[in-house]
């Protein structure tokens, strides 16, 4: 750090946020070091007392660190700050060792996925901390505006105690430990110009969502359910349906129906269940009803559950988690993108905004020419999505006479 860096800066944000919006700032610890990672002072910002401009240097001499930085970064949004020249991102310094798809030992006992937060980043060098904090319960409860039940000097030891446990996470990944070599610094800071900046401000321009057509289907839901079920249930019609008209799916259900249409080989689990996740549904696309099925069950996901984070800007800001699959891709949550495609026509956008979709689902070969599956129900992504949102047009018009809001809707469908 001596020849590139002549200052660290270690810092650490907390803030109130609500589903949907941006962060509201609440207060800031940083820890100033020297080239040598030594401590040289601490800076605390409460609301109300930050500038416009960082109590710190942000240019080429200096390193500025966080874990998980882009909610630093997002901060930095939010208080008008230019972001720092160089990061370094604790998480994704972490994230960079420990994402390894371990072989299973005990078939016996479930796998279950470690956490990737600061605590459990520490813990796995060796490192102890937040004695006498909750720090679960608090964070949420910051986080819910209900910080005022701890005071301000309880949430600054809080904040403080995160930037003193991330200087030791420093050092520890900076000069490697028996079960980690050290971190590659210069790769690091590439990958978090991604996770930090890049995410941040992603994160800060959010996805607009079209709130005409989201609030009619909501308010519409009941019939919208049940014109979906009854489009794209391969069951509508028999004794016993895979879905109540209410939208309730059965698994025991689903499982008889299969066993009704000789349907003998199913992905399953190691405990003998069917595997009922999306790509078990894609492996089956051959057989008759289940893509549509497939739609219909991503669809009813977002229409029925209704828990898109949208701001009062109308926009879905969803959490994106950078790298943080085994595989390194993004582990987003709670957006458009993590349900089927028939729903990513509720983003709009204005006629001079560009807008590229890349699905890495279609694996054919550079060249060759897209395969269209031939069975009754299936079709492209595209196909379904013009299908479904046909389809809910069409209820919202019956039910609330606003045709002129489907015919304009349905038409930017059809150019999309």
């Amino acid at each position: 750090m001596s020849s590139n860096f002549g200052r660290i800066i270690v810092a650490d944000f907390e803030y109130e946020v609500r589903d949907g919006e941006l962060p509201s700032v609440l207060c800031m610890v940083a820890y100033e070091l020297d080239e040598h990672l030594r401590y040289v002072r601490t800076i605390r910002k409460w609301r109300g007392e930050f500038d416009k401009t960082p109590p710190f240097d942000i240019e080429d001499d200096t390193l500025f660190v966080a874990y998980s930085a882009w909610a630093e970064m997002t901060c930095f949004l939010v208080l008008g700050w230019k972001f720092p020249v160089h990061i370094f991102d604790l998480h994704t310094s972490y994230l960079a060792v420990s994402n390894i798809l371990r072989p299973q030992v005990d078939e016996d006992v479930p796998y279950r996925r470690p956490k990737k937060d600061l605590a459990a980043a520490c813990r796995a060098y060796g490192i102890e901390g937040w004695e006498g904090i909750d720090k679960g319960t608090i964070a949420e409860d910051i986080g819910n505006g209900q910080w005022e039940k701890y005071g301000v000097e309880r949430v600054f030891q809080y904040c403080e105690e995160d930037v003193r446990m991330s200087v030791q996470l420093l050092r520890a990944q900076l000069f490697g430990t028996r079960l980690f070599p050290p971190a590659n610094i210069e790769r690091v800071l590439y990958w978090s110009n991604y996770s930090a900046k890049s995410t941040a401000l992603i994160q800060a321009v959010g996805m607009p969502i079209d709130m005409r057509l989201w609030n009619l289907v909501r308010e519409n839901k009941v019939a919208v359910v049940r014109s979906l079920i009854a489009h794209y249930d391969p069951s509508h019609g028999d004794e016993e349906t895979i879905y109540t008209r209410d939208g309730e799916w059965s698994y025991e259900r689903f499982e008889r129906y299969l066993v009704r249409n000789g349907v003998k080989q199913w992905p399953r689990l190691e405990s003998g269940r069917l595997d009922i996740d999306g790509d078990a549904f894609r492996l089956m696309y051959h057989v008759p009803g289940i893509e549509a099925l497939h739609a219909l069950r991503e669809s009813l996901n977002v229409v029925v559950k209704a828990t898109l984070p949208i701001g009062r800007d109308g926009r879905n800001r969803p959490s994106l988690f950078p790298f943080c699959t085994t595989t390194g891709r993004n582990a987003h949550s709670k957006s458009l993108y993590n349900n089927h495609a028939c729903m990513r026509p509720f983003m709009v956008f204005s006629a001079r905004t560009p807008l590229a979709s890349i699905s890495t689902g279609d694996r054919r070969k550079s060249g060759s020419p897209p395969r269209f599956p031939e069975t009754k129900h299936s079709c492209t992504h595209i196909a379904w999505a013009m299908c479904i949102m046909h389809l809910l047009l069409s209820v919202v018009s019956r039910t609330t006479q606003t045709r002129d809001i489907g015919r304009r809707t349905t038409q930017k469908c059809e150019t999309a």
